[in-house]
This record gives structure tokens, C-alpha cells and sequence, in this order.
């Protein structure tokens, strides 16, 4: 009986350890972007930003390519009122989640590599576009 218990137990631990290293390979202290994307007729450009936070939530919000991942720090949280909510679930390497705001909802999936780089197949059903793209991990000091 101790010798069930015993296993039991282990397997549990294996089964707790694996998951809380799942969620460790996305980082929660910054945020992911894209690079600046200019389009023909486009002066700025524009660039997608991702906050993943530890309790399975994640925002988005697409921004012009002139301020930084640093700038974004005081606006950019799970409360405000201009970003995209949804939740996320992680197996493995694989990255699974859709944000949704008043306008609509967009889908993605892809992979995370150890080097913070994520890329993402993503579908809008706001405009009906759909695509591929990399995201970045940025260190931000001091999120909020």
C-alpha cells in the first residue's frame, strides 16, 4: 500500500513539474512584437504586440511602428480598454489562444522557440485577413 501511494505520488510530481515548465517557456516579464510592417501607401507602418500573463490570459494590441515595447508599459494591461482578451493554452512548444475585443476576434496557433521567438498562424474574423508572423520577447522593466 505505501509502495501505491509512493507512485502515485511521483507521478503526480512528474505531471505538476511538466506542466509548470510548459508555462515557464512563455516569459511574463515584458512583452512579444512584431516587426514594424510598412505597406505600400503606409507612412508609419504598423506592429502587433502579446502579454502573456501567468494565470492563462493574454492581451493584444496592434500600434504604429513609432514608440516602443517600453512605451506600451503604462497602457498596455489586462484592464485597458483599447487591447484584445482572451486565453491562452500551452503543449508542449505548441502556443494555442484568441483575443477578442469589441470588433471581433482573432485566432492563433504556432510554436515558441527557447530564443523567445514565437511564430504564429493567426485568422481575424474582423476583416477576414489571416497570416503568418514572429513575435519577439522585450524585457520591460516594471509592467504593471
Amino acid at each position: 500500500m505505501a509502495r501505491l501511494i509512493t507512485s502515485i505520488l511521483i507521478v503526480i510530481s512528474f505531471q505538476a513539474y511538466s506542466q509548470v515548465k510548459e508555462y515557464q517557456l512563455l516569459l511574463y516579464n515584458g512583452l512579444y512584437e512584431t516587426k514594424c510592417v510598412v505597406e505600400k501607401g503606409d507612412d508609419e507602418g504598423g506592429q502587433d504586440y502579446l502579454r502573456f500573463y501567468a494565470n492563462g490570459k493574454v492581451i493584444s494590441v496592434g500600434t504604429d511602428c513609432g514608440g516602443t515595447a517600453d512605451d506600451l508599459k503604462a497602457w498596455f494591461h489586462i484592464n485597458a480598454e483599447q487591447v484584445s482578451v482572451g486565453d491562452y493554452s500551452v503543449n508542449g512548444r505548441k502556443v494555442k489562444f484568441s483575443t477578442k475585443d469589441k470588433s471581433g476576434t482573432v485566432k492563433y496557433k504556432g510554436r515558441v522557440n527557447r530564443n523567445g521567438i514565437m511564430k504564429l498562424k493567426w485568422v481575424s474574423s474582423i476583416n477576414g485577413t489571416k497570416g503568418k508572423s514572429l513575435y519577439y520577447f522585450v524585457n520591460v522593466d516594471a509592467l504593471s
